[in-house]
Protein backbone atom coordinates (compact mmCIF):
# COMPACT_ATOMS: atom_id res chain seq x y z
CA UNK A 1 0.00 0.00 0.00
CA UNK A 2 1.46 3.36 -1.05
CA UNK A 3 1.97 5.77 1.84
CA UNK A 4 -0.07 8.98 1.54
CA UNK A 5 0.66 10.47 4.98
CA UNK A 6 4.01 10.10 6.72
CA UNK A 7 5.27 11.69 9.91
CA UNK A 8 8.76 10.80 11.12
CA UNK A 9 10.09 11.88 14.53
CA UNK A 10 7.76 14.88 14.68
CA UNK A 11 7.79 17.10 17.77
CA UNK A 12 5.89 20.26 18.65
CA UNK A 13 5.96 22.34 21.84
CA UNK A 14 4.19 25.49 22.94
CA UNK A 15 6.57 27.20 25.32
CA UNK A 16 7.72 24.59 27.79
CA UNK A 17 4.75 22.31 27.11
CA UNK A 18 5.55 19.44 24.72
CA UNK A 19 2.39 18.37 22.88
CA UNK A 20 3.83 16.11 20.16
CA UNK A 21 6.98 14.18 21.06
CA UNK A 22 9.00 12.28 18.42
CA UNK A 23 5.78 11.00 16.83
CA UNK A 24 5.92 8.73 13.79
CA UNK A 25 2.97 7.65 11.69
CA UNK A 26 2.40 6.19 8.23
CA UNK A 27 -1.02 5.91 6.57
CA UNK A 28 -1.47 4.33 3.17
CA UNK A 29 -3.86 5.16 0.39
CA UNK A 30 -7.29 3.62 0.80
CA UNK A 31 -7.01 3.56 4.60
CA UNK A 32 -9.37 5.14 7.14
CA UNK A 33 -7.40 5.85 10.32
CA UNK A 34 -9.04 6.52 13.68
CA UNK A 35 -7.23 8.97 15.98
CA UNK A 36 -8.35 8.95 19.60
CA UNK A 37 -7.08 10.50 22.79
CA UNK A 38 -8.16 12.35 25.89
CA UNK A 39 -8.97 16.07 25.82
CA UNK A 40 -5.75 18.04 25.38
CA UNK A 41 -3.80 15.04 24.09
CA UNK A 42 -2.82 16.92 20.92
CA UNK A 43 -5.12 15.46 18.26
CA UNK A 44 -6.03 18.83 16.75
CA UNK A 45 -2.40 19.94 16.97
CA UNK A 46 -1.36 16.87 14.99
CA UNK A 47 -3.95 17.57 12.29
CA UNK A 48 -2.75 21.18 12.06
CA UNK A 49 0.82 19.96 11.66
CA UNK A 50 -0.24 17.60 8.89
CA UNK A 51 -1.99 20.48 7.15
CA UNK A 52 0.94 22.88 7.46
CA UNK A 53 -0.99 25.28 9.69
CA UNK A 54 1.68 24.63 12.33
CA UNK A 55 5.37 24.02 11.70
CA UNK A 56 7.01 21.11 13.56
CA UNK A 57 9.92 21.88 15.85
CA UNK A 58 11.62 18.68 14.70
CA UNK A 59 11.01 15.77 12.36
CA UNK A 60 9.52 15.52 8.90
CA UNK A 61 5.99 15.38 7.51
CA UNK A 62 5.14 14.30 3.97
CA UNK A 63 1.64 14.50 2.54
CA UNK A 64 1.37 13.03 -0.96
CA UNK A 65 5.16 13.43 -1.23
CA UNK A 66 4.88 17.14 -0.40
CA UNK A 67 5.98 19.00 2.72
CA UNK A 68 2.79 20.70 4.00
CA UNK A 69 4.70 23.66 5.48
CA UNK A 70 5.59 24.63 1.91
CA UNK A 71 1.92 25.68 1.56
CA UNK A 72 1.55 24.58 -2.05
CA UNK A 73 -1.85 25.34 -3.52
CA UNK A 74 -1.84 22.08 -5.48
CA UNK A 75 -1.61 20.09 -2.24
CA UNK A 76 -4.50 21.87 -0.55
CA UNK A 77 -6.69 21.28 -3.57
CA UNK A 78 -6.16 17.55 -2.98
CA UNK A 79 -7.14 17.76 0.71
CA UNK A 80 -10.52 17.73 2.41
CA UNK A 81 -10.62 19.20 5.89
CA UNK A 82 -12.98 19.52 8.85
CA UNK A 83 -11.63 21.57 11.75
CA UNK A 84 -13.30 23.23 14.75
CA UNK A 85 -13.63 26.54 12.83
CA UNK A 86 -15.75 25.90 9.74
CA UNK A 87 -14.83 29.12 7.91
CA UNK A 88 -18.21 29.66 6.25
CA UNK A 89 -19.63 33.04 5.32
CA UNK A 90 -22.72 33.38 7.50
CA UNK A 91 -24.57 35.72 5.16
CA UNK A 92 -24.28 33.28 2.26
CA UNK A 93 -26.33 30.15 1.70
CA UNK A 94 -24.80 26.67 1.79
CA UNK A 95 -24.91 26.50 -2.01
CA UNK A 96 -23.21 29.88 -2.34
CA UNK A 97 -20.49 28.86 0.11
CA UNK A 98 -19.95 25.66 -1.86
CA UNK A 99 -19.54 27.61 -5.07
CA UNK A 100 -16.85 29.80 -3.48
CA UNK A 101 -14.89 26.84 -2.13
CA UNK A 102 -15.34 24.83 -5.32
CA UNK A 103 -13.72 27.67 -7.28
CA UNK A 104 -10.86 27.79 -4.77
CA UNK A 105 -10.30 24.03 -5.09
CA UNK A 106 -10.50 24.04 -8.86
CA UNK A 107 -13.78 22.12 -8.95
CA UNK A 108 -15.83 23.07 -12.02
CA UNK A 109 -19.54 23.88 -11.91
CA UNK A 110 -20.50 20.67 -13.70
CA UNK A 111 -18.39 18.55 -11.32
CA UNK A 112 -19.86 20.35 -8.30
CA UNK A 113 -23.41 19.82 -9.55
CA UNK A 114 -22.73 16.12 -10.14
CA UNK A 115 -21.28 15.73 -6.63
CA UNK A 116 -24.20 17.51 -4.96
CA UNK A 117 -26.67 15.44 -6.95
CA UNK A 118 -24.99 12.14 -6.08
CA UNK A 119 -24.56 12.67 -2.35
CA UNK A 120 -26.67 15.63 -1.25
CA UNK A 121 -29.83 15.48 -3.37
CA UNK A 122 -31.92 14.40 -0.37
CA UNK A 123 -30.72 17.31 1.76
CA UNK A 124 -32.50 20.66 1.61
CA UNK A 125 -29.42 22.51 2.87
CA UNK A 126 -28.37 23.37 -0.67
CA UNK A 127 -31.78 24.27 -2.08
CA UNK A 128 -33.45 26.22 0.74
CA UNK A 129 -31.48 29.45 0.26
CA UNK A 130 -31.26 29.76 4.05
CA UNK A 131 -28.17 31.62 5.27
CA UNK A 132 -25.55 29.52 7.03
CA UNK A 133 -25.62 31.81 10.09
CA UNK A 134 -29.13 30.48 10.76
CA UNK A 135 -28.11 26.82 10.58
CA UNK A 136 -28.01 24.51 13.57
CA UNK A 137 -24.72 23.00 14.71
CA UNK A 138 -25.51 19.75 12.93
CA UNK A 139 -26.40 21.54 9.71
CA UNK A 140 -23.12 23.48 9.78
CA UNK A 141 -21.27 20.19 10.23
CA UNK A 142 -23.04 18.79 7.19
CA UNK A 143 -21.87 21.82 5.21
CA UNK A 144 -18.32 21.22 6.43
CA UNK A 145 -18.49 17.59 5.33
CA UNK A 146 -19.90 18.58 1.97
CA UNK A 147 -16.94 20.92 1.42
CA UNK A 148 -14.41 18.38 2.73
CA UNK A 149 -15.37 15.63 0.26
CA UNK A 150 -15.89 18.01 -2.66
CA UNK A 151 -13.62 17.33 -5.62
CA UNK A 152 -12.71 13.75 -4.62
CA UNK A 153 -9.78 14.67 -2.35
CA UNK A 154 -6.85 12.27 -1.93
CA UNK A 155 -6.42 13.23 1.74
CA UNK A 156 -9.23 13.82 4.27
CA UNK A 157 -8.38 15.14 7.75
CA UNK A 158 -11.53 15.24 9.86
CA UNK A 159 -11.68 16.59 13.43
CA UNK A 160 -14.81 15.33 15.25
CA UNK A 161 -16.74 15.02 11.96
CA UNK A 162 -19.71 13.09 13.39
CA UNK A 163 -20.43 15.65 16.11
CA UNK A 164 -24.10 16.75 16.20
CA UNK A 165 -25.10 14.73 13.12
CA UNK A 166 -28.58 13.24 13.10
CA UNK A 167 -29.16 9.66 11.92
CA UNK A 168 -29.67 10.54 8.26
CA UNK A 169 -26.65 12.85 8.19
CA UNK A 170 -24.49 10.20 9.88
CA UNK A 171 -25.50 7.61 7.29
CA UNK A 172 -24.49 10.06 4.55
CA UNK A 173 -21.18 10.70 6.33
CA UNK A 174 -20.47 6.95 6.30
CA UNK A 175 -21.29 6.82 2.60
CA UNK A 176 -18.83 9.66 1.91
CA UNK A 177 -16.07 8.01 3.94
CA UNK A 178 -16.47 4.62 2.26
CA UNK A 179 -16.56 6.22 -1.19
CA UNK A 180 -13.33 8.09 -0.40
CA UNK A 181 -11.63 4.93 0.84
CA UNK A 182 -12.77 2.93 -2.19
CA UNK A 183 -11.23 5.43 -4.59
CA UNK A 184 -7.92 5.28 -2.69
CA UNK A 185 -8.06 8.33 -0.43
CA UNK A 186 -6.33 8.35 2.97
CA UNK A 187 -8.71 9.49 5.72
CA UNK A 188 -7.97 10.44 9.33
CA UNK A 189 -10.96 10.65 11.67
CA UNK A 190 -10.18 12.25 15.03
CA UNK A 191 -13.07 11.55 17.37
CA UNK A 192 -14.14 10.81 20.94
CA UNK A 193 -17.07 8.83 19.55
CA UNK A 194 -15.65 5.32 19.72
CA UNK A 195 -18.59 3.82 17.85
CA UNK A 196 -17.62 5.97 14.86
CA UNK A 197 -14.00 4.81 15.07
CA UNK A 198 -15.09 1.19 15.38
CA UNK A 199 -17.56 1.35 12.51
CA UNK A 200 -15.56 3.29 9.93
CA UNK A 201 -11.84 2.82 10.54
CA UNK A 202 -9.40 0.23 9.23
CA UNK A 203 -6.72 1.17 11.75
CA UNK A 204 -6.74 3.16 14.97
CA UNK A 205 -4.24 4.71 17.34
CA UNK A 206 -4.26 6.43 20.72
CA UNK A 207 -2.43 9.75 21.02
CA UNK A 208 -1.00 10.01 24.54
CA UNK A 209 2.13 11.63 26.00
CA UNK A 210 2.86 13.12 22.60
CA UNK A 211 3.07 9.88 20.65
CA UNK A 212 0.75 7.33 19.06
CA UNK A 213 0.16 3.79 20.26
CA UNK A 214 -1.27 1.71 17.44
CA UNK A 215 -4.29 -0.35 18.46
CA UNK A 216 -3.96 -2.76 15.58
CA UNK A 217 -2.45 -2.92 12.11
CA UNK A 218 -5.58 -4.70 10.95
CA UNK A 219 -9.21 -4.79 11.98
CA UNK A 220 -9.15 -8.57 11.40
CA UNK A 221 -7.11 -9.17 14.55
CA UNK A 222 -9.67 -7.29 16.63
CA UNK A 223 -12.63 -8.91 14.90
CA UNK A 224 -11.55 -12.45 15.76
CA UNK A 225 -14.22 -12.88 18.44
CA UNK A 226 -17.52 -14.09 16.96
CA UNK A 227 -21.03 -14.97 18.06
CA UNK A 228 -23.41 -17.27 16.16
CA UNK A 229 -26.95 -17.74 17.46
CA UNK A 230 -27.89 -21.27 16.45
CA UNK A 231 -28.42 -24.73 17.94
CA UNK A 232 -26.34 -25.76 20.94
CA UNK A 233 -25.89 -29.30 19.67
CA UNK A 234 -22.44 -30.90 19.68
CA UNK A 235 -22.57 -31.21 15.88
CA UNK A 236 -22.42 -27.41 15.57
CA UNK A 237 -19.54 -27.27 18.04
CA UNK A 238 -17.59 -29.77 15.94
CA UNK A 239 -18.24 -27.77 12.75
CA UNK A 240 -16.89 -24.59 14.34
CA UNK A 241 -13.89 -26.37 15.85
CA UNK A 242 -13.05 -28.17 12.59
CA UNK A 243 -12.99 -24.76 10.83
CA UNK A 244 -10.43 -23.43 13.30
CA UNK A 245 -12.65 -21.97 16.01
CA UNK A 246 -11.12 -21.93 19.50
CA UNK A 247 -12.19 -20.84 23.00
CA UNK A 248 -15.61 -22.22 22.14
CA UNK A 249 -18.47 -21.70 24.57
CA UNK A 250 -22.27 -21.70 24.44
CA UNK A 251 -24.37 -18.98 26.08
CA UNK A 252 -27.57 -18.26 24.12
CA UNK A 253 -25.40 -18.97 21.08
CA UNK A 254 -21.83 -19.99 20.26
CA UNK A 255 -18.99 -17.62 21.11
CA UNK A 256 -15.53 -18.41 19.79
CA UNK A 257 -12.23 -17.04 18.49
CA UNK A 258 -11.35 -17.41 14.82
CA UNK A 259 -8.32 -16.36 12.76
CA UNK A 260 -8.77 -14.99 9.23
CA UNK A 261 -12.44 -14.43 9.92
CA UNK A 262 -13.28 -12.90 6.53
CA UNK A 263 -12.30 -16.15 4.82
CA UNK A 264 -13.58 -18.64 7.41
CA UNK A 265 -16.85 -17.25 8.78
CA UNK A 266 -18.81 -17.70 5.51
CA UNK A 267 -17.65 -21.34 5.39
CA UNK A 268 -18.73 -21.94 8.99
CA UNK A 269 -22.15 -20.44 8.28
CA UNK A 270 -22.59 -22.59 5.16
CA UNK A 271 -21.53 -25.73 7.05
CA UNK A 272 -24.04 -25.09 9.86
CA UNK A 273 -26.90 -24.43 7.43
CA UNK A 274 -25.98 -27.45 5.27
CA UNK A 275 -26.11 -29.58 8.41
CA UNK A 276 -29.75 -28.57 8.83
CA UNK A 277 -29.49 -25.93 11.55
CA UNK A 278 -31.03 -22.46 11.45
CA UNK A 279 -28.85 -19.40 12.13
CA UNK A 280 -30.68 -16.50 13.76
CA UNK A 281 -27.68 -14.16 14.00
CA UNK A 282 -23.97 -14.10 13.17
CA UNK A 283 -21.79 -11.15 14.15
CA UNK A 284 -18.44 -10.02 15.56
CA UNK A 285 -18.68 -10.30 19.34
CA UNK A 286 -18.13 -6.64 20.32
CA UNK A 287 -14.35 -6.79 20.12
CA UNK A 288 -13.68 -3.87 17.80
CA UNK A 289 -11.54 -0.78 18.21
CA UNK A 290 -13.99 0.80 20.65
CA UNK A 291 -13.71 -2.07 23.11
CA UNK A 292 -9.92 -2.17 22.82
CA UNK A 293 -9.63 1.59 23.34
CA UNK A 294 -11.91 1.55 26.38
CA UNK A 295 -9.87 -1.28 27.86
CA UNK A 296 -6.60 0.61 27.38
CA UNK A 297 -7.97 3.83 28.88
CA UNK A 298 -9.52 1.96 31.81
CA UNK A 299 -6.26 0.12 32.48
CA UNK A 300 -4.32 3.39 32.45
CA UNK A 301 -6.72 4.97 34.98
CA UNK A 302 -7.08 1.87 37.15
CA UNK A 303 -10.80 1.43 36.37
CA UNK A 304 -12.68 -1.69 35.37
CA UNK A 305 -14.46 -1.98 32.04
CA UNK A 306 -18.05 -3.17 31.83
Amino acid sequence: MTSAITATGVSKSFGSHCVINSLSLSIGRGCVYGLVGLNGAGKTTLLRLLLGILKPDAGEIRILDTTPWSHETALYRRCGVVLESDGFWGNLSAAENCEVYAAAKGVGKRELASYLDEFWSKSDLFTSGKHVKNFSRGQRMQCALCRAFMGNPDICLLDEPALALDLNAYDLFKKLVFAARNRGAAVIISSHQLETIDELCDRAGILSDGTITEISQSRDTLRSQWFIDTSGEDTVARLITNAGGTDLGFDAGWRFTIADCEAKIPGIIRAIVDAGFDIREARPDDKGFGTAIRTIFASASGRKTT
